[in-house]
C-alpha cells in the first residue's frame, strides 16, 4: 500500500488501549479511521481492569528455564496464581508446549531481547503519547516496590535484578525497616523489597482508554459499536461484516485482544494468542494509604492506588474465551489482600475479571498478515497492554506508512515453523 494517508481508509478492530492508541496516531496523520468494538471503548476487555502500571523495568518473558517445575507447583497449590480449567486443558496443550519451549535456550534469549526492546523507554513514550492526546494528567512517574516474604526469595531474584541493572534499569534493595517507613500499611510479613525506578502508573486505566479514544475522535476518527463477525480479502479491499452490514477498507488493524485469533483464522493466519483470565477487587474506601505500585513477588498479585480505590489482583486462569466467573478466586484474592494489608477495609469491594491476550513467548504480534498484506495485527500483549501501548502504536504506524520493519521479532510469521510441528 502507498504511504499516502489521504487515500487510505483503515478499520481498527478493538477499542482497548492498544486499538485506541493506534487509532489516535493514525487519525493524527490524516488516515480515515473507523474504530469497531461491540462495547464502549475500554469497557469489555482487560483495559478496564488492569493494574494501571507502566512497567519499563521488565525484561523477561513469563516462561523461563524452570517454568515446568514452578508451574506444576502452582497448579497443585489451591491459592497459587496459576490455574488451568480441566475443560480447556486439551485445547490449551499446544499453546502450553510452545510456552514451555519459549523458556529454553535460544528461544528464551530471543524472547528476552524482544521484551527488553518493547519495554525500553516505555515511560518516556507513554508520557509523549498522553501529552499528544491531551491526557498527561492521567499519568505520574513513581517507583514500584517488589516485595519478598523472606531473604531467600530476595536472594533468588538478584540475578534478574542484576540483568536489569546491566540494561540501565535502576533499582535498589530496601530493608524491612525501610519498607515499613515508606509503606506502613503493609503487613510485617515482608522481610525485604526492591524499589525499581523505571515505572509509572495511571490514575485509572479505563480513563486512559477513553482519553485516547476521545483524542482519536477529535482528529477525525469515527466509531461503530458493532462486533466484527467476518473479514475477508477482496480485490477492492478488506471486507468487514457485522450482523447487519458490510464495509470495505483499504487496510484493517486487528487489535481485538484474545478475540483476534478467530479473526486471523478466517484469512488463514496462525495467531496463537490465548485468553488468560485475570481477577481483581477494587476497594473504594480502603481506610489505608498506599503510595507505590506494589508487586507481591511469588504471589502473582499486585496492588495500585487508583481514583476508584485500592486495586488488588492478578492471577492467570486459562479457561478459554468462554470461561465463567469463579467466585472462589475473588475469595482467595481478598484473603491475601487482608493478609498483605491488615488494616484494609474491604467494604464495597468491586469485583472484576477479564481476559488478557497472552502469547506463548510473551512477545506481542505487531505485524502484517502472512496471508494478506492489507491486514495488520497488534495483539498478544498479555499483562503489558498499558505499558507497551505507546511503543506498539509507533511500530504499527510505521508498518502502515509502508516502511519495512527493522526486525522480525514481532512478526506473526515466527510461528509458522512451529505450526507445522504442533497441532493448532
Amino acid at each position: 500500500m502507498s504511504g499516502d494517508s489521504s487515500t487510505k481508509s483503515i478499520a481498527v478492530v478493538g477499542a482497548g488501549v492498544i486499538g485506541c492508541a493506534l487509532a489516535f496516531k493514525l487519525a493524527s496523520e490524516g488516515y480515515a479511521v473507523t474504530i469497531f468494538d461491540p462495547g464502549q471503548p475500554g469497557e469489555l476487555g482487560p483495559s478496564r481492569g488492569n493494574a494501571g502500571h507502566i512497567a519499563a523495568s521488565d525484561i523477561s518473558p513469563i516462561s523461563g528455564p524452570d517454568i515446568a517445575i514452578s508451574g506444576l507447583k502452582m497448579l497443585l497449590d489451591q491459592e497459587a496464581p496459576l490455574k488451568i480449567a480441566l475443560s480447556h486443558a486439551a485445547t490449551l496443550a499446544p499453546w502450553l508446549f510452545r510456552f514451555v519451549s519459549a523458556g529454553r535456550g535460544a528461544a528464551f534469549e530471543r524472547a528476552s531481547k524482544s521484551v527488553t526492546s518493547i519495554s525500553t523507554d516505555a515511560v518516556d513514550l507513554t508520557e509523549k503519547l498522553y501529552a499528544d492526546a491531551g491526557i498527561s494528567s492521567l499519568l505520574r512517574r513513581t517507583p514500584a516496590l517488589y516485595l519478598y516474604d523472606d531473604e531467600q526469595s530476595l536472594a533468588a531474584s538478584r540475578s534478574e535484578w542484576q540483568a536489569k541493572a546491566e540494561l540501565g534499569r535502576r533499582s535498589e534493595e530496601l530493608s524491612k525497616a525501610e519498607l515499613r517507613a515508606i509503606e506502613p500499611a503493609l503487613s510485617e510479613r515482608f522481610e525485604a523489597a526492591v524499589m525499581t525506578h523505571d515505572w509509572a502508573q495511571v490514575t485509572e486505566p479505563v480513563d486512559v482508554v477513553k482519553g485516547l479514544f476521545d483524542a482519536a475522535i477529535r482528529k477525525g476518527a469515527t466509531f461503530s459499536q458493532a462486533k466484527i463477525e467476518k473479514l475477508a480479502g477482496a480485490t477492492e479491499g478488506i471486507v468487514l461484516s457485522t450482523s447487519t452490514s458490510q464495509e470495505i477498507f483499504g487496510e484493517v488493524v486487528i487489535a481485538a485482544g484474545a478475540w483476534s485469533r478467530g479473526l486471523a483464522a478466517q484469512v488463514g493466519d496462525f495467531l496463537p494468542v490465548e485468553a488468560e483470565t485475570g481477577y481483581n477487587i477494587t476497594y473504594p474506601d480502603p481506610g489505608i494509604t498506599v503510595d507505590h505500585p506494589i508487586v507481591f513477588a511469588g504471589h502473582g498479585i499486585v496492588s495500585t492506588s487508583l481514583k476508584s480505590g485500592l486495586r488488588v489482583g492478578g492471577w492467570a486462569i486459562f479457561g478459554g474465551l468462554l470461561s465463567p466467573e469463579r467466585q472462589k478466586y475473588f475469595r482467595v484474592i481478598e484473603r491475601k489482600a487482608r493478609k498483605f494489608f491488615p488494616r484494609l477495609s474491604v467494604d464495597g469491594g468491586e469485583k472484576w475479571y477479564g481476559r488478557r491476550p497472552s502469547m506463548p513467548d510473551s512477545v506481542p504480534v505487531i505485524s502484517r498478515s502472512a496471508r494478506d498484506r492489507r491486514i495488520v495485527y497488534v495483539t498478544g500483549h498479555g499483562h503489558y497492554g498499558l505499558s507497551w501501548a505507546a511503543k506498539t502504536a509507533d511500530i504499527a504506524l510505521d508498518l502502515i506508512r509502508g516502511n519495512a520493519p527493522s526486525s522480525t521479532q514481532f512478526s506473526i510469521q515466527r510461528f509458522e515453523r512451529g505450526r507445522r510441528k504442533t497441532s493448532t
